[in-house]
């Protein structure tokens, strides 16, 4: 249970912000970023969409979907601790980034920072755009 909750809590701990603006214009810059190249930055995707088209999108959650992880583990018997603990990562998670929009505000830090980053790729696996 310990390894869980230190595990989410240095993923958003120390280091630069992958979910600010600047760190995503510095590093995936459309028409250049392969798909490896951003699979490296954030490992496996959170989520993938295919249009029609042949475009497609992967997904980054910043809390890397605790709180699914959290409903999934309740359905296990005798692991309502484990769940628990996902539960309180995630609402900890939730403190610690509204307590740095707190702390940017009174600092007039007007840095953009998300929460859920969205990666679209043309289709020879190059970055087309990204939001966040």
């Amino acid at each position: 249970m310990l390894a869980i909750v230190f595990i989410a809590g240095c993923s958003t701990m120390g280091g630069e912000d992958k979910f600010s603006a600047t760190y995503i214009k510095a590093h995936i810059i459309p028409h250049k970023t392969t798909q490896g190249e951003v699979q490296a930055l954030y490992g496996t995707p959170d989520s993938q969409y295919t249009s029609s088209s042949g475009r497609y999108s992967w997904n980054y959650d910043k809390n890397g979907n605790l709180g699914t992880a959290a409903q999934v583990v309740s359905y296990i018997p005798g692991a309502s601790s484990v769940s628990s603990a996902l539960s309180m990562t995630r609402s900890a998670n939730t403190a610690s980034e509204t307590m740095s929009d707190a702390s940017a505000k009174l600092t007039g830090d007007t840095e953009h920072h998300g929460s859920l980053l969205t990666i679209w790729f043309d289709k020879n696996k190059v970055v087309d755009d990204w939001d966040l």
